[in-house]
């Protein structure tokens, strides 16, 4: 990498993730080149466990031009100076809107479909997403739910949905490209992230597919978790509920069955969430201009 840096004319470097600015940060020094480092989630959470690692973050933001962080409750838990702290910019994560947008050309099913899309780890809590969706099922019967991703934590959702009987109900997709996340996201009422802070101290920074489905006029359920709170208005672009509480998540569940005129209201107001504050193309502009401000100094 130093070979490849010492033969291009460059203003700055860039670090994604707080573990990669500590190996980058000797190069930047050496290189006398100015740094920024961006936060996205575990790097912010569980990560700040490990001492060693608490502690050479200290040096990258004595170091660092500026600290970017995808939501603004990171800047209260990294390991920040009073001068460190000056440095923070909020840049929120920004997608492709027109990418992202509803076909309203394309019939609906007659079925009510509920879609989470996610890794099937801790933070995303998809068991309880299945608890609570099993308590839905005793009131509404007419609901499926679309589970698209996999991870360590298949078996016990599989056993969870053998458990509730909900076999007919629960369809799990495993992983799927992102023109087929799109596709199911066209099929669905609702989408549901039921993030929660996992045993570990993992947290979510801000999720992308939760700003995907919003952006596709979805009515979204999440939870008062990480940068979450910051997308979604809670009765107005989505519905917020406690981490951990399924009784709550259940009863919005029904809720939101029984209420087409709150889920459209809810679609339209997600969607100009996103278009007024997480498009691509305002991340790109907040970004440019960190650029240049720190390139300049």
């Amino acid at each position: 990498m130093k070979r490849k840096l010492q033969g291009e004319a460059f203003d700055l470097l860039h670090a994604q993730f707080g573990d990669n600015a500590l190996r980058i940060l000797p190069l930047a020094k050496q290189l006398n080149l100015p740094m920024v480092v961006s936060f996205h989630g575990f790097d912010a959470s569980r990560k700040l466990a490990n001492r060693s690692y608490r502690e050479g973050l200290k040096d990258v933001f004595d170091y660092a031009s500026a600290i970017i962080v995808c939501n603004t409750g990171m800047a209260d838990v990294l390991p920040l100076s009073e001068a460190h702290r000056r440095k923070v910019r909020w840049v929120p994560y920004g997608i492709d809107i027109e990418q992202f947008t509803l076909d309203t050309s394309v019939a609906q099913p007659n079925s009510f479909n509920i879609l989470h899309v996610g890794r099937l780890i801790e933070k995303k809590g998809v068991p309880d997403l299945i608890r609570a969706f099993a308590k839905s099922t005793n009131e509404v019967d007419k609901m499926t739910l679309h589970i698209v991703g996999n991870g360590k934590e298949e078996r016990e959702c599989r056993a969870l949905v053998k458990e509730f009987n909900l076999e007919s109900n629960v369809v799990f997709h495993g992983w799927k490209s992102p023109k087929e996340v799109k596709e199911l996201m066209q099929q669905c009422e609702v989408f549901v992230l039921n993030s929660r802070v996992a045993s570990n101290g993992e947290t979510e920074g801000l999720p992308v597919g939760l700003l995907e489905a919003m952006a596709m006029s979805r009515a979204v359920v999440s939870t008062r978790h990480a940068g979450i709170p910051l997308a979604i208005e809670n009765e107005v672009s989505g519905i917020l509920v406690d981490e951990r509480d399924t009784d709550s998540l259940s009863q919005q569940l029904i809720r939101l069955y029984h209420n087409k005129e709150l889920r459209l209201a809810m679609g339209k107001a997600a969607r100009a969430k996103v278009e007024n504050q997480f498009t691509m193309k305002k991340m790109h502009e907040s970004l440019r201009d960190i650029y240049a401000e720190m390139a300049n100094k």
